[in-house]
């Protein structure tokens, strides 16, 4: 066995200076592993606001309403773009409002001649939602109406 011998201050120094590497060297990778789970990055959930924001042109003439795209996802935001390039004032009804229940993106805005409206809808409901004009003089024309389906 070797005897213990004093250390010159040499290997002092060297001593401490590996210790000191080896604490930095653990406090930096205990940081680069906290830091993103306590911005909630590793296991948050995504749900709380929409990813997606889907825009959704709506042409409103005269005789008829167009819509493109006539499909969306459940769950994206919908921008919706509300055109009226007719002579008369109209109105773009989604969805449709029961006694009993109300289907998720129930909405009517009347727009003027050469007017636009932009509003933002919360897609929460899947399956066919029906568009529409309301006004008496729009309900008899076949092309004042249809369905955008929500995947």
């Amino acid at each position: 066995m070797r005897e213990a011998g004093p250390q010159t201050s040499a290997t002092l120094i060297a001593t401490v200076a590996v210790g000191t590497a080896r604490i930095l060297a653990l406090a930096t990778l205990s940081t680069a592993a906290l830091v993103p789970a306590a911005h909630g990055t590793l296991l948050a959930p995504k749900t709380t606001a929409p990813d997606v924001f889907v825009t959704i042109q709506v042409k409103i003439t005269d005789a008829r309403i167009s819509v493109v795209p006539r499909t969306a996802y459940r769950g994206d935001e919908g921008r919706f773009i509300i055109r009226n390039v007719g002579k008369r004032a109209h109105t773009f009804t989604l969805g449709s409002q029961h006694k009993t229940s109300v289907l998720c993106c129930a909405f009517s805005r009347k727009v003027m001649p050469g007017r636009q409206a932009v509003l933002l809808v919360f897609l929460d409901y899947r399956g066919p939602l029906p568009y529409r004009s309301v006004l008496p003089a729009d309900r008899s024309l076949p092309g004042m109406h249809g369905t955008l389906t929500i995947r």
